[in-house]
């Protein structure tokens, strides 16, 4: 019989030894696997002509719902754009539109991976803040 009381009893961490990913590492690593997953499904269907869609929509479904639970409405948009829109058919990038309600200026953004997705995300939550604190 297993006895819960003594479970754990000899186990030693050491801090040092510590593993931490920081939240921009796992926000990269989520996109960008997401991401590929995306692009392996399209290149079996033009490869191949299989539509996975009926077995993998659901496990999508369930990621994008975690990406909006997670990290919001808008957050969850632009990590949806990022991954089925910023390309067209033959790969190449679509740039974003950015418009500055202060100055009325539109700048071109060009997302290429995860890390200026987050990079980008973080930008905007900083003008978001600092317009909520006016």
């Amino acid at each position: 019989m297993f006895n819960i009381s003594s479970f754990g009893k000899n186990l030693i961490i050491k801090d040092k030894n510590k593993v931490t990913t920081s939240d921009k590492q796992t926000f990269i690593d989520l996109v960008d696997t997401f991401s590929m997953a995306h692009q392996r499904s399209l290149k079996v269907e033009k490869e191949h002509g299989l539509k996975l869609e009926k077995y993998d929509g659901l496990f999508y479904i369930l990621i994008e719902n975690l990406f909006f639970a997670h990290y919001g409405e808008w957050q969850g948009e632009l990590i949806m754009w990022y991954v089925y829109d910023r390309t067209d058919e033959d790969g190449n990038l679509y740039p974003m539109m950015l418009f500055d309600e202060e100055t009325g200026d539109e700048t071109e953004v060009v997302i290429e991976s995860g890390s200026d997705l987050y990079s980008f995300i973080q930008k905007i939550a900083k003008k978001i803040k600092n317009k909520n604190k006016k």
